[in-house]
């Protein structure tokens, strides 16, 4: 049988068409005729055009599917309108399950995000944890509903499991993580600001969905998450396998300042500022979630940080982003 994928053009989607095609499964991806498709194609998977404001569309690209992996969402932390972030998860969610019943799907991996879990501040989540009640970001605000949609399903007979990634990172990453790699070893940041942060290795989002359809309860949540790290630790890292300075680490107060200036000039340039004000809220508050659940129950098993970043780094020097080349990519 085949599986359909939406959002396979996405970083996170990408991951998970790679890793359905390493198990051996016929893979289809649902892309609008603007999306680029080139590097799906080169691994032979089969592209459906349609897009999750139609829910015909999704109908026709299940014909013959017996699982879905509804990953389509907008995603990023600046420059994106709540509305906008709204009805692309909320509503697109809706269209996809609603596709899925009808089209009599056996199985659904809905992707969601280690955001929505909404720990308080210095507390590690889990699966279990009661959301704090107020949202650190308009994304998390839109997948912590399009999450509610998405269980509501269960009710009506979907055999559905969510899987929740932390902030992913890795090759082929182009949103606040892998900007953020990319500034920093470019030299771009003046300086650090404290805070924590839970990362996940793209790769490794990818296993997991995959081993979800086959692995995972339905009506479970998985916490995808492979490290609990300061910005301060990931800032040494980055150093040493790029060759880059660390900066200095400056107060939270002028951090935001910045980061508030920063977006007030990227309205005029169009560009994403260094650090935008959701990102530093999140970071100040501190993202910590546990992927252990993923890990003993699914038996995802993490790609450590070091290794991760490496690949990453070598990855954007090969694709021209980076100024100098660095020692990481020298050594290999």
């Amino acid at each position: 049988m085949t599986v359909l994928v939406t959002g396979g053009t996405g970083s996170v989607g990408g991951a998970i068409v790679r890793a359905l095609v390493e198990q051996g499964e016929a893979v289809r991806v649902l892309a609008r005729r603007t999306s680029k498709t080139h590097q799906l194609e080169l691994l032979n998977v089969e592209i459906a055009y349609g897009d999750i404001f139609d829910t015909t569309s999704i109908e026709s690209a299940l014909d013959g599917c017996d699982t879905l992996f509804h990953a389509a969402a907008m995603y990023d932390l600046w420059g994106l309108t709540e509305e906008e972030l709204t009805r692309a998860a909320v509503e697109g969610t809706r269209n996809a399950l609603d596709a899925a019943l009808n089209a009599g799907v056996g199985r659904v991996v809905y992707t969601s995000t280690a955001a929505t879990i909404g720990e308080p501040r210095g507390e590690i989540g889990t699966e279990e944890t009661v959301h704090r009640g107020y949202f650190l970001s308009k994304y998390e605000k839109a997948k912590f509903e399009a999450e509610k949609v998405a269980g509501s399903y269960l009710d009506r007979g979907l055999s559905l499991s969510i899987v929740n990634p932390s902030q992913a990172y890795g090759p082929g990453d182009f949103k606040p993580s892998g900007r953020f790699v990319m500034d920093y070893v470019n030299g771009r940041f003046p300086g650090l600001s404290k805070g924590t942060i839970s990362l996940v290795y793209l790769d490794d989002v990818g296993r997991s969905h995959a081993i979800a359809a086959s692995k995972g309860k339905v009506g479970e949540r998985y916490i995808v998450s492979g490290d609990i790290v300061s910005i301060r630790e990931v800032a040494a890292l980055l150093s040493r396998l790029s060759g880059a300075r660390v900066p200095p680490t400056f107060p939270d107060f002028m951090v935001g300042m910045h980061s508030y200036f920063g977006e007030v000039v990227s309205r005029f340039t169009k560009r994403p500022p260094l650090l935008s004000t959701e990102t530093f809220r999140g970071i100040s508050h501190g993202l910590q979630v546990d992927g252990s659940r993923a890990a003993t129950e699914l038996g995802v098993e993490y790609t450590s940080l070091e290794e991760g970043a490496r690949h990453a780094i070598i990855w954007y020097w090969q694709q021209g982003l980076l100024k100098r080349k660095p020692v990481c990519a020298i050594e290999d």
